[in-house]
């Protein structure tokens, strides 16, 4: 992967994700492994210092990696999101939910309080502890069901709180990877 792709998805706006970015940085970065995919992340980071914050580097990292077993993702502290985070047993990867290898960001954006969490700290976090997804995603062909197949999940999750913005946001997302 090119820094330059790799950019692309680091300064893509909440409201503009579109999964199939994720993807294609997911995808090109796997086969790497995890030193090497670590240091195109920090050139890709490196190489927008100062001009734009790369929250879609949080996005790339929690779908190329895992925590070790029995230790959850590290918090995203970007401020307070519009959809609060379910006890990390439920959606372990908050903000991204991955279904049928399509990571969705369920979150509509964060209300800023100070400063946001520098990226860098999570890339520090991934370097040591990370572990590489074993295989590139492979969405399926079809979107056909996803979308019910999502609000099942929020429901078990959330019951029918936030309901309405979590799957006008995925519907979006659907619809942009659909293009």
């Amino acid at each position: 992967m090119s820094v330059i792709q790799l950019r692309q998805a680091a300064i893509m706006p909440i409201e503009k994700y579109d999964p199939s970015i994720v993807i294609d940085g997911v995808n090109a970065l796997q086969p790497l492994g995890r030193e090497a995919a670590i240091r195109e992340i920090e050139s890709a980071v490196e190489g927008i210092a100062g001009m734009e914050y790369p929250i879609g580097i949080f996005w790339v990292l929690r779908v190329l990696f895992d925590p070790p077993m029995g230790e959850d993702f590290p918090p995203v502290v970007l401020g307070t999101p519009t959809i609060h985070p379910p006890d990390p047993g439920e959606l372990p990867r908050f903000p991204i939910v991955i279904l049928r290898d399509i990571p969705l960001l369920v979150v509509g954006g964060y209300l800023l309080r100070g400063l946001p969490e520098p990226v860098e700290n999570h890339i520090a976090y991934f370097r040591e502890h990370g572990i590489i997804r074993p295989q590139p995603l492979a969405p399926p062909a079809s979107l056909d069901g996803i979308a019910e197949e999502f609000r099942q999940l929020w429901k078990r999750s959330y019951g029918d709180v936030y309901m309405e913005e979590a799957t006008g946001l995925v519907d979006a997302q659907l619809a942009r990877l659909a293009r």
